[in-house]
């Protein structure tokens, strides 16, 4: 069905991480299900709205649609089959079960009294031997803490991870860059060990 609409599938991290974006509810919730074959959801789309009715699961496609009419569920099978896919990782790389782990471990309500968000976690890039997670902070910022692999396996580097995050930030050894080129002073929780990133 996601190849019949925008043509390639939304990476399983985007629909399962941290939650679970296939669940069923009463209330209609839209969730980006196909993008371009060029990876890019927007250069192409397909979106599906999920809704639950009595013992029926309905989905509603929108943008480019795989075919002209929704399809419907029995609510107890999809129920079983969505519940199964959140349950499999044996599609997750190492970086992928770390990252899966810090972003369903991490005190969200915590980082947000601070004014943070997750943006976004995964390998640094430029060395695949550091793990990054990086955050927004009051909308103006992004800021990134690096964790080595070392020897350590997923759980361990996500438990490394979240205590980090759970001390306070000025208690961090982090890097920050702003969204405005203009703005040269870090953010008010940036601690001691703040650094501006170079680019």
């Amino acid at each position: 069905m996601t190849s019949a609409g925008a043509g390639l599938g939304t990476d399983p991290y985007d629909l399962l991480v941290p939650a679970n974006r296939l669940a069923a509810t009463a209330e209609p919730h839209t969730v980006p299900i196909a993008r371009c074959d060029c990876g890019i959801y927007g250069c192409g789309a397909t979106d599906v709205t999920i809704v639950r009715d009595d013992d029926l699961v309905h989905w509603d496609w929108s943008i480019e649609v795989p075919m002209r009419r929704g399809a419907s569920f029995a609510a107890r099978e999809y129920d079983a089959e969505v519940s199964r896919v959140a349950a499999d990782h044996t599609w997750e790389t190492p970086e992928r079960t770390a990252g899966r782990l810090v972003l369903t471990h991490l005190d969200q309500e915590r980082l947000r009294s601070h004014g943070l968000r997750v943006s976004w976690v995964a390998n640094d890039y430029r060395d695949p031997g550091l793990f990054q997670i990086a955050l927004e902070a009051d909308d103006r910022y992004q800021v990134f803490l690096n964790t080595p692999w070392r020897t350590h396996s997923p759980d361990q580097l996500a438990h490394e991870i979240c205590a980090q995050l759970a001390r306070p930030p000025q208690q961090w050894r982090a890097t920050w860059s702003a969204f405005l080129r203009t703005t040269t002073t870090p953010p008010d929780i940036a601690g001691p060990q703040w650094q501006r990133r170079q680019i």
